[in-house]
């Protein structure tokens, strides 16, 4: 859910003058108690919220955060009602610039009821895209059971500076799929009603023809991005998620952060996975990417299991596509030129897209224990975008120094047996798996998914050994970013250094 404002600059810089009046925001050593009284007050670990110790730098960042999200407003403006209860200049000020960014535009009972009994027997496909493709990219939409249900929700919600309320944008999309024809003469006539006595009359215009000429709203993938950031204890980590449903691009929607160990974390993924399939019940399918570090590429997430408290756990690459991302590559901005480059190519020209295999049947392939020859081999074909270990990174010190050059070549997709020595069937298990998918790289995620699934047509015995239990793949898209670039600390120490 997001504020409204008269500019988005201009909304953070009002917000910010009005936390600039309470003390335990502008002294660093108070405000540490005042985020964790909002994570309280929200019932998360902690609040999306860095402790700058500058305080404008702090404070333009918190403000950022509860533009976008009220629910983080609202809570600051509790958390501060019990530290600055005796501010009463302040809090007013504060309830004052609030009140700005957070009114809606009031709808007579007249048009509630007319609108009503347009929308109470109307049928709609893809409702809940709809919904979400009118709140706009930045606002969580939750489920919805009907068109009526949908603008009781979107009423609730906030327009970006300048733009339509997300119900009245819904109006106009339900309006684009109604049927039949006179119902959906109806609905725009009371749009135009509406974005008449509310100065909106242009916005409504340019929707209306932005959405006469787009593509019927079909079901979309849908993409949660979860990151294991070790901390300084062994077995400790941040857990941060992004979820991203939305036809018109990439917009990710930073969830909540949490701690987590190696016996917890399966249980917490475990919670955004069932978040994530109640919220895209319509999604045509629900990808799940782990972000790791290098010494975590070889954890098996993709075997990390759903209904933990049944008697029937199963794993979870049975009901979602999973896949690897490289945290250290995310963070390594100097790596990101090739990346971009070879991921372009790749899905320009998937057809003459090439895979290499370290210590493969060819005699042309790449020799393991060279990692200097192999980043040159590399290097050198700029058509090359998959690479397949000769053993697991994380796990072995040399699959650990292959993946690393994989990373410095901008190889955006890698794979490897994630036990110490690779199946000598790995390669032929793959490449006929492709060839059923449709023989192309760009059908390797799917590849891998039923190479998996093969895997639970044996018995036990058989199971545990199969392939499909052990494979693990990279499927690094650039163009789907979750962190903001950096530069990872520390010198370049050279390919064979890791």
């Amino acid at each position: 859910m997001t504020a409204m404002g008269t500019g988005g600059l201009k909304s953070v810089g009002n917000l910010v003058t009005a936390l600039k009046e309470f003390r335990c925001l502008t002294d660093p050593d108070l405000r540490a108690l005042c985020l964790d009284l909002v994570a309280m007050e929200l019932e998360m670990t902690s609040v999306p919220v860095r402790a700058h110790r500058v305080t404008d730098y702090f404070l333009a960042e918190l403000a950022h955060e509860c533009l976008q999200n009220l629910r983080i407003m609202h809570a600051l403006r509790a958390s501060l009602a019990v530290l600055a209860s005796a501010d009463e200049d302040a809090m007013r000020h504060l309830d004052s610039v609030m009140e700005q960014m957070t009114a809606r535009p009031a709808l007579s009972e007249v048009a509630t009821a007319k609108l009503r009994s347009l929308l109470e027997e109307l049928e709609i496909e893809q409702l809940g895209q709809l919904c979400r493709t009118a709140a706009g990219p930045l606002q969580d939409v939750p489920a919805v059971t009907s068109p009526w249900h949908a603008f009781e929700v979107l009423s609730r919600m906030n327009a970006q500076p300048g733009g339509l309320p997300p119900q009245l944008a819904l109006v106009e999309y339900l309006a684009a799929a109604a049927r039949p024809l006179h119902r959906a003469d109806a609905l725009r006539e009371w749009a135009d009603e509406q974005a008449r006595e509310l100065g909106l009359t242009p916005q409504l215009r340019s929707l209306r023809q932005q959405v006469g000429h787009a593509a019927p709203v079909g079901p979309v993938d849908a993409y949660l991005v979860i990151r294991l950031l070790p901390q300084e204890e062994a077995g400790c980590y941040e857990l941060s998620s992004w979820h991203n449903y939305d036809p018109t691009g990439w917009h990710p929607a930073r969830g909540p952060i949490t701690q987590v160990t190696t016996e917890t974390a399966e249980r917490a993924v475990q919670t955004l996975v069932y978040e994530a399939a109640e919220e895209w019940g319509d999604a045509r399918e629900i990808h799940v990417e782990f972000m790791l570090d290098a010494d975590d590429l070889n954890l098996p997430v993709h075997r990390w299991r759903l209904e933990l408290d049944s008697e029937l756990p199963t794993p979870l690459y049975m009901d979602h596509p999973v896949v690897v991302r490289s945290l250290e590559r995310s963070r390594t901005r100097r790596w990101h030129r090739e990346w971009k480059q070879r991921w372009n190519f790749f899905d320009q020209y998937p057809e003459r897209a090439k895979q290499l295999v370290v210590d493969g049947e060819d005699p042309d392939s790449p020799r393991s224990g060279d990692p200097t020859a192999l980043l040159a081999r590399l290097k050198a074909d700029p058509q090359v975008v998959a690479l397949v270990l000769n053993s697991p990174p994380g796990a072995t010190r040399e699959g650990t120094s292959e993946a690393w050059t994989a990373w410095r070549a901008g190889i955006p997709v890698v794979a490897w047996d994630g036990r110490t020595t690779r199946d000598p069937g790995f390669i032929r298990q793959l490449r006929r798996k492709q060839a059923e998918a449709s023989g192309s790289l760009a059908r390797l995620r799917e590849a891998v998914t039923e190479l998996r699934l093969d895997a639970h047509s044996f018995d036990s015995a058989e199971w545990e050994q199969h392939l499909g239990q052990h494979v693990v793949l990279v499927w690094d898209d650039p163009t789907r970013p979750v962190e903001p670039e950096g530069r990872m600390t520390g010198p370049d120490e050279g390919v064979g250094a890791r």
